[in-house]
């Protein structure tokens, strides 16, 4: 009976791997579309709801919703539980993450295109979700890397 058991529980994840995998573009164009609708949305420190966000709970909100993937709670454990991926490797819906000029993680950010990120931000006028491009003078400076919880694409 064991056996049985056995052999039909890595009958059920050799399929949900497969479909995952094939699915792939269409999840990370589904981040996408999930995080551009929260465009605006107030920001609020510890939030992580469709009325306010802060950077780590629209990141882990947009991710739930898009994907079922649970991610931690703050910025420092995003960045230690994902997948490092090179910069120039990254893909649409990766998570690029920040450090103050300290070097400490401060802010996450879901990568939409080469040049730019969807996050929620209080930085004085620019409040709330917002699309950034990774030239802005605060911003780009302060990109620490990039990480994945998403199957790699390959090309």
């Amino acid at each position: 009976m064991k056996k049985c058991l056995i052999t039909v529980l890595l009958v059920c994840d050799f399929f949900l791997v497969s479909s995952f995998m094939v699915a792939d573009d269409t999840l990370r164009q589904t981040i996408i579309e999930i995080a551009k609708q929260y465009q605006g949305v107030a920001y609020k420190y510890g939030a992580e709801s469709p009325k306010a966000f802060d950077c780590s709970g629209f990141v882990r909100y947009v991710y739930r919703t898009a994907a079922g993937i649970e991610l931690p709670r703050t910025s420092k454990k995003i960045w230690a539980s994902g997948q490092v991926v090179h910069r120039d490797d990254a893909q649409v819906g990766d998570i690029v993450v920040f450090a103050s000029k300290g070097g400490d993680i401060n802010h996450v950010a879901i990568l939409l295109d080469t040049d730019s990120v969807i996050h929620a931000v209080s930085l004085g006028p620019k409040t709330g979700v917002i699309i950034s491009s990774l030239r802005d003078r605060y911003f780009g400076p302060r990109i620490l890397g990039v990480t994945s919880f998403l199957p790699i694409t390959q090309e």
